[in-house]
């Protein structure tokens, strides 16, 4: 029987993403399941950023770690994992440190530990950093992903991701759930007289390379240039933090003094967060590779249709008519800005509703509750047969 759950990730910063926010709402999600105690063992990382009241559902575990943050080798990890004493351990994202040392617990443990890869295995990741990533999976990770006793999946599509490592293991599609969105009716500390006349244009979250925004960049400043009414009345707004894309700043700065009309005001957080997503028209997330993004179930939360690609993994919101679909370059991105442009106020109306109703069917808590807690049983079970 589970009783004790433990959480293994490198970091709950909100840098850490998509993946720190979904952590955050299993916890949640699970603090309602009548578990003895769910542990969370992470880095010492950023803690600054964090709100542990998100957190108090859990029994927090940092570490400091040595060397790149990238990798965040931490060895403590290992042994507060063993003073915790979980009955089963979930791991979120690979290729870094985290992995081996759950490994290591379920090794001298013979207890089960599943893994939710969080699109971190897709083609796309694996083709990064190439000659690193064969080395971390000869050393250790593929042989902890073949001993995994279970896999969450966000996706049908990531089953394709795991295939190679499936041997009758469980691994059910359970995706993420948005919280309901609350709005206070404040402004975010970016916003300025005037943008009241402005349709908000929002990206928010990493400002990565795969994310499409120097593309997205490239198409705004063409439609800009284009169209008059689109340059006066749109408002394309960066929220996030610049994970190592050159020349982003600058092509910002760029398009701000041609046209007026793009900001990056850095990354957001708490309330600031909330009313940011509250004052968009449209959330955008071009993306070359994701798993599946909390960002668009956030939006989708709060009334807020997406402008998106496919490799977002929701094509139920083309399906439902809360989301417009977009490629990841520029001429394809191009006629998308176009089309949510001409979205007249009852069309945009409709998509906002559609949108709320689709995360209020298909993403709540309950059923994130439920499908993990059969995960776990059956995972521990899979472990006693082998």
């Amino acid at each position: 029987m589970i009783r004790r759950v433990a959480l293994a990730l490198p970091t709950i910063s909100p840098l850490g993403g998509g993946v720190a926010e979904a952590a955050r709402l299993q916890v949640k999600a699970l603090s309602a399941a009548g578990f003895e105690e769910i542990s969370v063992h992470t880095l010492d990382d950023r803690m600054d950023k964090v709100d542990p009241k998100q957190w108090e559902k859990a029994k927090l575990h940092r570490h400091r770690f040595i060397g790149p943050m990238n990798y965040s080798f931490a060895p403590a990890m290992l042994a507060s994992l063993l003073k915790a004493r979980p009955d089963i351990v979930h791991v979120h994202g690979v290729w870094q440190f985290h992995c081996a040392a759950v490994q290591a617990w379920a090794t001298m443990t013979g207890k089960p530990y599943v893994v939710s890869p969080h699109g971190m295995l897709e083609p796309w990741i694996r083709a990064r950093s190439p000659g690193l990533k064969r080395a971390v999976s000869a050393l250790y990770q593929n042989r902890f992903l073949r001993e995994a006793s279970g896999f969450h999946l966000l996706t049908e599509k990531e089953g394709a991701d795991v295939a190679e490592f499936l041997a009758g293991q469980p691994a059910p599609v359970i995706p993420n759930f948005a919280e309901p969105f609350v709005d206070d009716g404040g402004r975010p500390a970016w916003w300025q007289a005037g943008y009241e006349t402005r349709d908000i244009y929002l990206f928010l979250g990493r400002l990565h390379e795969k994310k499409g925004v120097m593309e997205l960049m490239a198409a705004w400043d063409r439609l800009s240039a284009e169209d008059r009414r689109f340059r006066d009345r749109a408002l394309l707004v960066f929220c996030g933090w610049n994970d190592g894309i050159a020349g982003f700043e600058a092509r910002v700065a760029e398009l701000s003094s041609q046209f007026g009309n793009v900001l990056f005001v850095g990354p957001q957080y708490g309330p600031d967060k909330k009313r940011s997503m509250g004052a968009a028209k449209f959330f955008l997330l071009p993306s070359k590779s994701e798993g599946l993004p909390m960002a668009i179930l956030e939006a989708w939360a709060a009334g807020v249709p997406a402008i998106m690609s496919p490799e977002c993994n929701l094509d139920i919101g083309f399906e439902r008519g809360a989301a417009l679909r977009t490629g990841f370059t520029a001429d394809t991105i191009h006629p998308s800005l176009k089309e949510a442009h001409a979205l007249g106020g009852d069309a945009w109306s409709n998509a906002s509703q559609r949108a709320k109703a689709l995360v209020a069917e298909r993403y709540s808590e309950e059923s994130v509750r439920t499908g993990l807690v059969s995960l776990y049983d059956q995972a521990a079970q899979w472990r006693l047969r082998r």
